[in-house]
Order: C-alpha cells, then structure tokens, then sequence
C-alpha cells in the first residue's frame, strides 16, 4: 500500500475510539436491483462481495463497518456497499474473478469495476486501500528528495503535456494502492524508479508508449527468485519453471496454450499433487501448443494480480494461446482429470498420435 502518502496510520490511530462508538454512518446492502444505479451514481464506490457462510464473516463485517465510520470521520466520501453472495449469485459471477476467494473488495469508478480487487479484513487496510484509491493517479513533487517521500516510487521529470506524461498516468491508475507515480513538471522524459536508499534505476527505453513503460514497472514491482541461469535449471521433472520476473512472458504466449501450477514446498497437498503433476507434464511434454509450467508462489508473486492471484497452495492455472484471462482449475488432482481439462479448454485439437497415446495412458490408470 501507498500508506506514506497520506500518513494513514496517524489518522486511524487518533480516530479509531471515536469512530467504533459512531453509529448509522455504515455499509449500503446491494441487490441486483438496485446494484448498477449505485454504481452508476456515484463517481468511486468501494464494494464488498462477502459470503455469510464463511466463518469469519461477522468479524470481517464489523471491520469494514468501523473502516466506513473512520472514514467518514476524516471527511472521506466514497460510499461503501456490500453484496451477500449467496443471495446475489449473478453479481459475484459477473465482478468477481474465478477462483477468488471471499471476501473481495472491488473498487468502481465512473459506473464500471477496475483492476483493484482485494481480500482485506482490518479496519486499518481497508482504510488504507480506500485512501490509495481516492486520490489523482500522479503525485506533483519539486524535486527527487521529495519524490523519495513516497518510497517506493515512479520518479519523473516529464512535461504535463507530453506523451511520456500521458502514458504515466495510464500506468499509475493500476498501481495506485501499490506505488506512487511521482513527477517534476519540466521539459524532458526522464523516468526512474526510487527504492530505499538506493540510487535511481532508470528507464532505458526509447518507446514511450504505456505497454512498454508498464512491464517496466510491474518487474520493479514482483517478487522474484533470481532467473536461473544453468539451463538444466529451467526445466524441473517435464516443467518449465518459472519465476516472478519470467512470468508474464512465459504464462501469455500468442502460439501457446500455457498451465501453470502454482505450488509452495512446505504445502502438504503439493507435495501429494506432486507425482501426478510431474507425470502430466511427461506424458504431454510432446504436444507443441502446449507448455507445462510451475512456479514456486511463496518465493515469486504475480506482477498481474488482477488476473492471476492466489491464496491457497497447490493453484493451477490454464491460458489458451493469445488469451490473458486465465481459466481456474477446481477438478480432482488426477492425471484424468487434468487430461480432461487440457482437451476441453485446448486451442486446438489434439493430434490423432498425441490423443491416442493419452487415452491409452488414463486406461492404465
């Protein structure tokens, strides 16, 4: 979180008493009804997608409750509504990613649902998410040692009218609640990134459009294992391994269908899933438009969270060549079922040899 920029945690400790014991300044409850005129009529709405059935709920709706009342009482006025997802089904179809888990927090601006999905339950993170949001994408600094208040930072000295201003602001209204977009308004197209008490790490490129200037930040921003460099390395039981800053061009290809299992080596269920997966990988590792991969989540983040994010351990993720939007698995574990799955979710049909050979090899199961 940008908490630096606001200097949350001083406000919610001196406001945190007296606004538990305010009352009536709560959530709004959404229904299908009444959900798109909400949205609609206001300019920036934070949303909470809940399910009454999971354990933590009660506790999880009193936080945000007190979150909507510290806000309120530090003159913020970004309304504040809540789905049940059991009673709107077709609402958390439609806003909520497959595979997240409740609760969510999603944040509207002008009518339509951004990137900005989020699983906070305490009073202070959702004040802090909704403080991040609620601002102007680029921050106006006079110099570098100001900007270094933000840390970590974009730092720019760029012309307000120009391209490289333009594509800035693009890319700091994805990363609001993660990094400030700093900027000196001069003539120029200078762009770094300021971390703790380091040196500025400049963008080299010449392009100047968003994609390129936004891959640039989204590696600053992941975590990531080092990139192995033996070539045996790469590689791990039929698997091509991946890591935070490998990622996005490994997972979306434009000729490839990619899956990717996201484990964790102290899981219990991963080291189970283990022998299946690695056997998967094998058995399919001459289908040549399809990639097996797998990446260790507790060492490597996701530098796309808003469409790949997890929570649990063994996770697996399915894109079709040229696609971005990942498809969920939720089957059972088996060899069989991920052989299904890879057949009804495939690009392209498998060739007559390749799909012979693996209904030969589920028989023998």
């Amino acid at each position: 979180m940008v908490t630096s920029l606001f200097k949350v945690s001083v406000v919610f400790a001196s406001l945190c008493c007296r606004a538990e014991a305010r009352l009536g300044v709560g959530t709004i409850a959404l229904t299908q009804d009444n959900f798109r005129d909400f949205v609609g009529r206001n300019d920036k709405v934070l949303v909470d997608f809940y399910d009454p059935n999971d354990d933590g709920w009660q506790k999880g709706q009193a936080d945000l409750e007190a979150a909507v009342r510290i806000l309120k009482d530090n003159g913020y006025k970004v309304p504040v509504a809540k789905v049940d997802v059991r009673k709107d089904e077709a609402l958390a179809k439609r806003f909520v990613p497959q595979g997240r888990q409740y609760p969510q927090l999603l944040w509207f601006r002008h009518g339509e649902a951004t990137q900005y999905h989020r699983s906070l339950r305490t009073a202070k993170a959702i004040v802090d998410f909704v403080l991040a949001l609620d601002r102007d994408p680029m921050v106006l600094v006079k110099s570098e040692e100001e900007a270094r208040d933000y840390v970590p930072a974009v730092f720019a000295h760029v012309d307000r009218g120009s391209q490289m201003f333009k594509a800035l602001e693009v890319i700091a209204a994805k990363h609001m609640d993660t990094v400030a977009f700093t900027f000196v308004d001069s003539p120029g197209d200078s762009v770094a990134w300021l971390g703790n008490n380091t040196a500025p790490e400049w963008f080299q490129s010449a392009a100047t459009e968003a994609l390129a200037l936004e891959k640039w930040v989204r590696t600053k921003l992941v975590k990531s294992e080092p990139i192995p460099e033996d070539p045996e390395l790469l590689v791990d039981a039929g698997s091509k391994v991946v890591v935070g800053h490998t990622f996005e061009e490994t997972v979306l290809q434009k000729d490839k269908d990619v899956i990717l299992q996201v484990y964790a080596p102290w899981c219990g269920f991963c080291k189970k899933f283990a022998p299946v997966w690695d056997r998967f990988a094998t058995e399919l590792a001459d289908v040549e438009h399809l990639l097996v991969a797998k990446m260790d989540g507790s060492r490597n983040g996701s530098p796309l969270p808003e469409d790949f994010e997890w929570d649990r351990y063994p996770m697996v993720f399915f894109v079709p060549a040229g696609k971005k939007k990942p498809i969920v698995y939720e089957g059972n574990r088996t060899f069989e079922h991920l052989v299904e799955f890879v057949n009804e979710h495939s690009s392209k049909p498998f060739e007559k040899r390749q799909a012979s050979r693996l209904e030969e090899a589920v028989v023998d199961l």
